[in-house]
């Protein structure tokens, strides 16, 4: 159990307290926060000769200044410095992950979601780097002077989930495929289907197949309306009743945030299942109003934060965390999505050949195999093999390498659990 004192109703007080929480999280290490200065192992205090080093002008920035971007305190490397140019571990990780990169940014896409190519992981080629954790061991070692033993590091684990925005779209869009293809028996098996009521993308039973196979866990995100949405964008296409039966086929449900004017608790409530977790479709969202969206709401976990545009860590870091909101830290805890199934990400945006993409993921596995929480996202549209043909097996080949890699595979309810 260590001691610390921090000095109170100070611009740096709840923020530190934060990252305190999340150092104790990360290294299963006590903190006890005291009220006498005399009392504790580590002060934080900048009026006090035997304080640790607080950066008070950073602070002061963001908090009170609000300058937000990056290029106000990166200059050459994706670090925050004290001026005597030392490395400010403890601030650099409180701006990365908190997203303050994203607070008040206006050059966003055309459905206002914040660009990978306008963030910082791009300029210094760091996306795939969890930072924040690295930063905050070394702070432990160089600030707190603790025993480098002690910090222990784990091996990751993966969360695995499945957007669920279309059931019904295969009849129309591996049609289509199969007509350009001149594959009239495939065209002929989806009319069949279709006739017996068994669309093929109506595959929950499948997928859940394949997972129980592997041993695997995972978890559906479902859209409660197929209306369409802000700019434009599709929800659902699938019905109440075909929600309800369908969500009955698995275990772990969650909400899928539609883009329609609905509060996260309107539309909670609309769904045929009680659940605590969220993400939001299309990820259509702003930092920091997630935080507050998600916050009035009955959700505990939300997997939303990843960029739509590429795949890593949007905050530089690989576990769930609470966020602070400039007032205090919030009680929603949020699991980031890392890597997404290729129609939105790898086909879209990277035209990453598929039978590369196993490939690709497994590589980000490798280079994060400690101390993350990785979720990677699948739709059920890339478990078919006409238009999509071949991601299926890829996701066998992930499935395959996270058995051979001892990679535990866990629930929502277990992450709110240790987390919440």
């Amino acid at each position: 159990m260590y001691k610390i004192f921090i000095s109170k109703n100070e611009i740096y007080s709840g923020p530190i307290k934060s990252i305190f929480k999340i150092i104790s999280k990360c290294f299963e290490l006590n903190f006890n926060y005291v009220n006498n200065i005399g009392d504790a192992d580590f002060i934080f205090d900048h009026k006090s000769n035997f304080s640790c080093p607080i950066n008070f002008s950073f602070f002061t920035s963001i908090m009170v200044a609000q300058r937000y971007s990056y290029d106000n305190y990166f200059k050459e490397k994706p670090i925050i410095y004290f001026e005597n140019g030392q490395p400010d571990w403890l601030s650099s990780s409180f701006y990365m992950l908190n997203c303050f990169q994203e607070y008040g940014f206006e050059n966003n896409d055309a459905y206002n979601r914040f660009q990978y190519r306008n963030s910082y992981q791009f300029k210094y080629n760091c996306v795939t780097e969890n930072l924040v954790f690295n930063y905050l061991k070394q702070f432990c070692l160089d600030v707190l002077k603790l025993n480098s033993k002690i910090l222990k590091s784990t091996l990751s684990k993966v969360f695995l989930s499945h957007d669920i925005d279309s059931v019904n779209g295969s009849f129309l869009q591996d049609g289509l495929w199969a007509f350009k293809q001149g594959r009239i028996d495939i065209i002929l098996k989806l009319i069949f289907n279709e006739v017996i009521g068994n669309p093929d993308w109506q595959n929950i039973d499948k997928i859940n197949s394949i997972h129980t196979l592997h041993g695997m866990k995972s978890a559906f995100f479902w859209l409660v309306s197929n209306k369409i949405g802000e700019k434009k964008i599709k929800n659902g296409d699938y019905s109440s009743k075909q929600l309800k039966d369908l969500s009955n086929k698995s275990e772990d449900n969650g909400l899928h945030k539609s883009t329609l004017n609905f509060t996260i608790n309107e539309e909670l409530n609309m769904l045929p299942f009680e659940t605590k977790i969220n993400r939001h479709h299309f990820l259509k969202f702003q930092i920091p109003n997630l935080w507050f969206n998600i916050g009035d709401s009955n959700v505990k976990l939300d997997s939303s934060l990843g960029f739509a545009d590429h795949y890593g860590f949007r905050n530089s870091f690989g576990l769930p965390f609470k966020p602070f909101n400039l007032e205090k830290m919030l009680s929603l805890t949020l699991l980031k999505f890392h890597l997404m199934s290729w129609t939105v990400l790898f086909y879209k945006y990277l035209n990453v050949p598929v039978k590369n993409t196993s490939k690709l993921i497994v590589e980000f596995f490798e280079k994060n195999k400690y101390d993350c929480l990785i979720s990677v996202l699948w739709h059920n549209t890339f478990f078919t093999n006409f238009k999509y043909k071949g991601y299926a097996e890829e996701y066998r080949k992930l499935l395959q390498y996270l058995v051979e890699s001892r990679v535990k595979s866990v629930s929502s309810s277990e992450i709110i659990k240790e987390y919440c």
